[in-house]
């Protein structure tokens, strides 16, 4: 990262960190209970934005024998932002994208049916894991039933109806249409989602990439490049809590870094 990239990088951080902070000891209220989720989500954005961040730094093995040369694992950085990448898509989509109440409700129910589901075959062992899963059985049953209750349930074709019940939350939606719907400009989301991906399924072109990085610099280099995508995801991320949560309403006035917060949001949008 060239000096100021990593200087607004260490700010948007910060900025997290500190929006975060302020709702401590607070309560949702009982209506706003679901946006625990909300938080959830945002806590998992953080930490793969710490971990990148010290990533970056670089590490260094040393044996009784050997010093190692400094590397940085850019390839685990690309993992890490593709993780970020997600969980603020996931967020958007469940809590943001639609005005449409009852349709809010209902992606938050199917994201919420998907999360017993996800772990509904496995086969528990301990008495203790046992109850837990005749529980979550009775849980699941009822989310369902909640489900098809909503009108916005019955203007789905069949088709949609049984992927909503069988924990398919985004129904037919790729990434790239969660992240138009985020307001990502599609290209430079494609682009770069694409990038990420190879480092996550071990692409060939990833590969050689590692295998051809073998000097400090240009592995900095590579670094950056998703680094600059989590700035983007970081920033948009912020923006979106702040709108969904009315307590932090009053950070887009007096939180200093609020104008970069709006900067690296609309170079995701507008690139």
């Amino acid at each position: 990262m060239e000096e100021n990239y990593e200087l607004d990088f260490d700010l948007l951080i910060k900025a997290a960190i500190e929006i975060g902070n302020r709702l401590d000891g607070q309560k949702n209220p009982t209506e706003r209970e679901t946006l625990v989720f909300a938080e959830g989500l945002g806590q998992k954005i953080i930490h793969h934005t710490l971990s990148v961040r010290r990533l970056f730094e670089g590490y260094q093995l040393a044996t009784d024998k050997h010093l190692f040369v400094k590397q940085v694992d850019f390839a685990s950085i690309a993992i890490l932002t593709r993780a970020a990448l997600e969980t603020y898509l996931t967020l958007n989509y469940v809590f943001v994208s639609t005005q449409n109440v009852d349709e809010l409700e209902f992606r938050f129910k199917c994201w919420h049916l998907a999360g017993f589901l996800d772990r509904a075959d496995f086969d528990p062992k301990e008495e203790e894991h046992i109850k837990l899963k005749d529980s979550e059985k009775q849980a699941t049953d009822k989310i369902k039933l909640e489900i098809q209750r909503l009108p916005f349930f019955n203007t789905l074709s069949k088709k949609k109806k049984d992927q909503a019940l069988k924990g398919f939350w985004r129904l037919d939606n790729p990434w790239v249409n969660l992240a138009k719907q985020s307001g990502f400009s599609e290209p430079f989301f494609r682009q770069q989602y694409k990038f990420l991906c190879g480092y996550a399924h071990s692409s060939r072109l990833s590969i050689i990439q590692i295998q051809q990085s073998k000097e400090l610099e240009q592995q900095k280099e590579m670094a950056k490049a998703s680094i600059s995508v989590l700035m983007v995801v970081l920033a948009k991320f912020m923006y979106d809590y702040i709108q969904l949560i009315p307590e932090l309403k009053a950070v887009e006035k007096d939180l200093e870094a609020f104008p970069m917060i709006s900067i690296w949001k609309m170079v995701g949008e507008n690139l």
